[in-house]
């Protein structure tokens, strides 16, 4: 559970003694104390004071902790309004239900709100020390952002299931792909990289230190057994579609093994000399399996890159399938460090810091 920290709205106006343009000492009181009229949760005004610079003549007004230069919602509304957006609400939904309330709010505004408060998450998120990372997961996605596909890469600490960093990389961009991951892997100091079987991430660092993910490998080997099987089947080959449905049993039973099973090593010597058809792709899948059993990440803790696939789905897929693709790169970018923060920090997350 996440304790969540609004703004609140100050009663008392602190006055400042330094102007605000000459930064002169000496300012004084300007007008008598008023109350402005605002829209917050809790109260409908808002202390204020004008004060004067007697050296360069400069008048400003001092108001009460809580409410924004020239805002007439309070900072804990526009909380609210973002808090609420991050849980799956539209904009016009969220709007709708402050409105609601006899509260101000519209749609444009809890927009810029939710913009403002995701570039805040992001300068906080980069400007913090980077932590050590044991095992870096790394994924690409390549969801829509204002109708047109825009590749995005996630990096995340798979031990801690927390984001690392989000970069507006396409993972068909071998060489931009491989130089990035080198350097985050270098700036957080990561053991191991794992990720999938994509060809752009070979050879990006040493063989021992890059693993596959075990459920994106075991899913995808089972997937061409399975459909191997059906086919040879049809084709009236029993046996051999017998053959690949004990492969898939196989792999399961055997997974946590370093070496390549006995049982498996027979079924791959059984196809090593099929060049055609589907006795062939039946081979091609057995020497693939065998020549990455070794690479196969078998982890105690966790042999999967799961961690990175529920972040992406959760804080970036889910939410631009719902408003048919970000408008911005700006925005797509800055959503994801927002959704690290609302998950807090040990246990607490400070509005405050991105409102």
């Amino acid at each position: 559970m996440v304790h969540y920290l609004f703004p609140s709205v100050g009663v008392e106006v602190k006055l400042e003694r330094h102007c605000p343009h000459c930064h002169r000492f000496g300012a004084w009181v300007h007008s008598a104390r008023h109350e402005r009229a605002i829209s917050d949760i809790r109260t409908s005004t808002v202390a204020q004071q004008r004060q004067h610079c007697p050296f360069c003549g400069t008048t400003w007004t001092v108001r009460a902790s809580g409410v924004g230069p020239g805002r007439t919602r309070s900072d804990r509304l526009r909380a609210m309004g973002v808090f609420l957006y991050m849980l799956g609400l539209s904009y016009r939904a969220t709007a709708t239900f402050i409105c609601s309330l006899q509260w101000k709010g519209s749609k444009s505004a809890i927009e810029r709100d939710v913009a403002e408060a995701g570039q805040h998450a992001q300068t906080l998120h980069r400007e913090a020390p980077p932590v050590r990372v044991r095992v870096l997961g790394v994924d690409g996605t390549g969801a829509k952002m204002a109708a047109v596909n825009a590749g995005m890469l996630f990096f995340v600490d798979v031990e801690r299931q927390r984001l690392v960093c989000v970069e507006p990389l396409r993972e068909t961009d071998t060489l931009k792909v491989r130089r990035h991951v080198q350097r985050v892997m270098a700036r957080v100091g990561a053991e191991q990289l794992r990720t999938d079987e994509l060809s752009v991430y070979e050879h990006t660092v040493a063989p021992e230190a890059h693993t596959i993910c075990l459920a994106h490998w075991l899913k995808s080997k089972c997937k061409r057994a399975s459909h191997l099987a059906r086919r040879l089947r049809g084709e009236g080959m029993l046996y051999e579609s017998q053959t690949m449905l004990e492969l898939m049993v196989l792999l399961h039973r055997h997974w946590r093994s370093p070496q390549v099973p006995q049982e498996i090593e027979r079924l791959v010597r059984r196809f090593i000399n099929c060049r055609q058809g589907l006795l062939c792709k039946a081979n091609q899948l057995l020497q693939h399996i065998e020549r990455t059993w070794s690479s196969v990440s078998r982890d105690p803790l966790d042999p999967t890159n799961n961690a990175t696939e529920r972040l992406i789905g959760l804080t970036y897929k889910i939410r631009a399938k719902t408003m048919r693709g970000f408008k911005s790169r700006d925005k797509a970018l800055a959503h994801p460090y927002l959704a690290q923060f609302l998950r807090g920090t040990d246990g607490v997350c400070d509005l405050r810091r991105v409102i």
